[in-house]
């Protein structure tokens, strides 16, 4: 792998453009590589995001992480996915997560959603 940072950044962002599933695998494990800088793996982890990679695949990958930096990026890379599923995990986070910042940046991104069932949902955090 280059050395430079911006060469690597490059190197991810057209790995990213290739937008298949030894990509997005390339990108996962990236991301998941604890050897690799946070800088260089939060790139890789939003690209992982923009190209399809599984929903479920990032999931587990929030669920595995005790880094609060990458957690902070997977919330994000979350919020930019418009799937049940990832609406889904940011409610979990904001109600389960045992990390009071990631609950409240899940909150943060899942009050910027205008899916009718995080009315409710915030509704019922307000109400509890």
């Amino acid at each position: 792998m280059p050395t430079s940072a911006s060469i690597r950044t490059s190197l991810i962002f057209s790995i990213s453009q290739q937008n298949d599933e030894d990509s997005q695998n390339w990108l996962v494990d990236l991301a998941s590589n604890a050897n690799e800088s946070v800088e260089m793996r939060k790139k890789a982890l939003f690209w992982a995001g923009q190209t399809g990679t599984p929903f479920a695949r990032l999931a587990a990958m929030y669920n595995k992480t005790r880094e609060t930096e990458m957690k902070d990026q997977m919330i994000f890379v979350f919020s930019q996915r418009h799937e049940a599923a990832a609406l889904e995990k940011l409610m979990d986070i904001a109600k389960n997560d045992p990390d009071r910042e990631a609950r409240r940046k899940a909150l943060f991104w899942l009050g910027q959603s205008h899916d009718s069932r995080v009315s409710a949902f915030l509704a019922d955090i307000i109400n509890r």
